[in-house]
Parts: C-alpha cells; structure tokens; sequence
C-alpha cells in the first residue's frame, strides 16, 4: 500500500490504517508509513492523558468542596464515593503513565 492510499484509509477506515501502519513498522517499511497521521496521534494521546487527569483532579476538587460545605446535604455520601473513584482513577493513572 502506497503512502497515498494510506493517509486516504486514515480518513475512511481509522482501525484498518492502523493495522496497516502496524504491519509496516514490524516490517521495517518506514518510508511507506503515514509519519503525519501517526505522529499526530502519539500526540494526541498525550494530549488525551492530560485531560483525563484534569478531569479527575476537578471531580476530587468539586467532591471534596461539596463535602467540606455541605456535609449534611443527603448527597454527602455520594461525593465522597466520587472523591474516592477519582483518586483510584489518578492512582491509576500514574501507576501507568508515571511521567505524566
């Protein structure tokens, strides 16, 4: 496959360009690799890391408000299971992906 028709199968069939971009790298085709596309993705995960870890830092920051001025709301104890979810998530998180 020609680097042409790839960078078109990035726009119609996401999954099958990536196989593709696999197969040759295993194969050592660098020259027929989609390198736009594909550096645009790398960086869009990174980018996608960030703001996973910001929206669980605004859950544990709005939870952890709520609760500290609304301690005897009856959701009192939903927000602190959220609070909790989302340090899970942040522990996670950072288990995996220490650098972030």
């Amino acid at each position: 496959m020609d680097t042409r028709l790839l960078k078109d199968l990035y726009e119609k069939d996401f999954y099958l360009w990536v196989q593709e971009n696999l197969k040759l790298l295993r194969a050592g085709r660098y020259e027929l690799v989609d390198w736009e596309n594909l550096l645009e993705e790398i960086e869009g995960i990174g980018r996608s890391l960030r703001l996973e870890l910001l929206r669980q830092m605004r859950k544990i920051m709005e939870g952890l408000y709520k609760w500290e001025n609304f301690k005897n709301h009856p959701e009192a104890d939903d927000w602190v299971e959220e609070i909790c979810r989302a340090r899970r998530e942040l522990r996670d998180i950072f288990e995996e992906f220490p650098s972030v």
